[in-house]
């Protein structure tokens, strides 16, 4: 790849790596870049409120942040506003709000005003927070926790204590088999949750990729055209 396309390719690379949404004269793409860096690193988890069994199958989840700095304050879609406040952190660990299940729960990261990019959305990222199985809580699922109706994210639906101790009693006699696609699915999941919530720095990088193969196709049919009028 010789000098020229190399510039082409470089000049492209950093046209996608521009936001448009800049709110301070000062905030320079190479700011942009590494606070998209460091908000890449924000990660979110959940831990269940509270398992104590409940007659009602109703459940809650902590939302919990870490590497959460005063570089960024965050926003979630009921439209409240998170800052970062020395002392709240815990071994790197910020426990935002309680949520119930089963909803995919979004968040929004902004620059703050400790950076020259304040108010600037750097990035978007999603949980989705399963529904709690409290049937995996009974005494029936002792020594047989990896059968499905006994895991504590079972998704599927239990329709009623008897079909639940039936699926047990079939399960312990080996009349339903481990299900062994659930893992699979599971990986999928993840990798399709990464890219739905990376959305800003992973289209880029396609498009990047994308031209950079074009690039070098056309350069490869020149090559040969040339070649042929040679001979």
């Amino acid at each position: 790849m010789n000098k020229k396309v190399l510039l082409q390719v470089l000049f492209i690379f950093f046209c996608f790596f521009i936001v448009e949404n800049v709110s301070a004269d000062t905030c320079t793409t190479t700011e942009l870049n590494t606070l998209k860096q460091l908000a890449y690193n924000i990660n979110f988890s959940y831990e269940l409120h509270d398992d104590t069994y409940n007659e009602n199958h109703t459940y809650y989840f902590d939302i919990l942040a870490t590497n959460f700095s005063d570089q960024f304050y965050m926003v979630d879609m009921d439209g409240q506003q998170f800052n970062y406040m020395e002392g709240l952190e815990e071994e790197g660990l910020r426990n935002l709000r309680v949520v119930n299940e089963g909803i995919r729960y979004r968040i929004e990261i902004y620059a703050s005003n400790a950076t020259n990019c304040s108010g600037t959305q750097i990035m978007t990222k999603e949980i989705n927070l399963p529904y709690y199985n409290d049937y995996s809580q009974r005494e029936e699922c002792v020594g047989i926790e990896d059968f499905d109706l006994c895991q504590p994210y079972y998704d599927g639906y239990i329709e009623s204590e008897e079909y639940f101790l039936e699926q047990v009693e079939k399960y312990k006699n080996g009349e339903i088999a481990p299900d062994t696609e659930k893992e699979e699915e599971g990986i999928f999941d993840q990798i399709i949750n990464f890219v739905s919530s990376n959305l800003l720095i992973v289209i880029p990088v396609l498009i990047v990729l994308v031209l950079i193969i074009v690039i070098i196709i056309i350069r490869v049919i020149k090559a040969r055209k040339r070649t042929k009028i040679k001979i």
